[in-house]
């Protein structure tokens, strides 16, 4: 009994120290649509590093999002990771709601007042494999 408490202490320190260490590599800055249409691809992580956005995937994004989101929307995105009660894993869109419609036109073509607040595994891992530098991803520590 006092192996299994050791164990699940070990992998709850094992688990803060990776959302800490996640949390380095989150983005300080985000920079408007409008911003990266005139240049700005490069944005300031926590850790102090440099990270830029792609710029095939910006204009794949201006291409998609109407000209009166670019001065709302910003980029790069940040998810949550987390798992429901019931086991099933998901993905927060964390921000405002022009960063939650963003999201829901990139996976739907179209957005709600509303926006998508959650992505499902298979709606993640299609977006992720189109815009590796416009989405973060984090846990909660």
């Amino acid at each position: 009994m006092t192996q299994g408490r050791v164990s699940k202490k070990y992998i709850e320190t094992r688990y803060r120290e990776t959302a800490k260490r996640l949390a380095q590599n989150i983005p300080r800055e985000t920079v408007t649509l409008y911003e990266a249409s005139r240049g700005r691809l490069t944005i300031t992580l926590h850790s102090g590093e440099a990270h830029t956005l792609d710029k095939e995937e910006v204009e794949r994004i201006l291409e998609a999002a109407p000209p009166y989101f670019w001065k709302l929307a910003r980029i790069p995105i940040v998810l949550r990771y987390e798992k429901t009660p019931s086991g099933v894993a998901r993905y927060v869109v964390q921000g405002d709601s022009w960063q939650r419609r963003l999201v829901e036109i990139i996976v739907r073509g179209d957005y709600t007042p509303q926006g998508l607040h959650e992505l499902t595994v298979s709606q993640f891992q299609r977006i992720a494999a189109r815009y590796r530098s416009i989405f973060f991803v984090t846990i909660s520590p």
